[in-house]
C-alpha cells in the first residue's frame, strides 16, 4: 500500500499527535509513505514558522519515518484540478507514486472524494477503514 499524507495531516500528527498521528504511525511497517519536496517545505515552514521547531527537530520527527519514505520529483505538470492550486501537488505526487490513498483535513482535497483511482480519505476514515479490513480479514492460520 502507498498513501501520500498531505502536509496538514503530517503537522497535525508531528505537533499535536491524536487521530492524525494514529493515521501516520499505521504506515510503519505496512505501507510506504510518499513525500515530494513541496510538503516537506511546507511541514517545516510550518514547525518552524508557527510553532518554533528547531530544525534539527523536525529533522529527527521525519526520520522517525525514513524507512517507510519515498521521494517524488513533482514538475507541476498536474494543475486546475483543486480548488486550492496549492494542493494540486498533493495530487501529482500521489499520481507519480500510485498511491492507493490520500490522507488530507485539507476540504478542498476532501470535496475530490478521488483522483485517477486514489482515494481521498480524512485520518479518521483511513484508520476506520483500516479497523473494518482487519476486522473482517480472514483469521491467520
Amino acid at each position: 500500500m502507498i498513501i501520500v499524507y498531505d502536509s496538514g495531516v503530517w503537522i497535525s500528527a508531528l505537533h499535536f499527535h491524536g487521530t492524525p498521528r494514529k493515521a501516520l504511525d499505521s504506515a510503519v511497517g505496512r505501507a510506504t509513505i510518499a513525500l515530494c519536496n513541496p510538503i516537506l517545505d511546507e511541514i517545516y515552514k510550518a514547525l518552524q514558522g508557527k510553532f518554533r521547531w528547531r530544525a534539527e527537530d523536525v529533522d529527527q520527527a521525519i526520520a522517525d519515518f525514513k524507512k517507510e519514505t519515498k521521494f517524488f520529483p513533482i514538475t507541476g505538470r498536474i494543475r486546475g484540478i483543486c480548488r486550492d492550486p496549492n494542493d494540486d501537488m498533493v495530487l501529482e505526487c500521489a499520481v507519480l507514486a500510485k498511491a492507493d490513498f490520500i490522507i488530507s483535513g485539507d476540504k478542498d482535497l476532501l470535496s475530490l472524494g478521488s483522483y485517477e483511482g486514489i482515494r481521498i480519505l480524512t485520518p479518521r476514515e483511513f484508520l476506520d477503514l483500516h479497523v473494518n479490513e482487519k476486522l473482517n480479514s480472514p483469521a491467520p492460520s
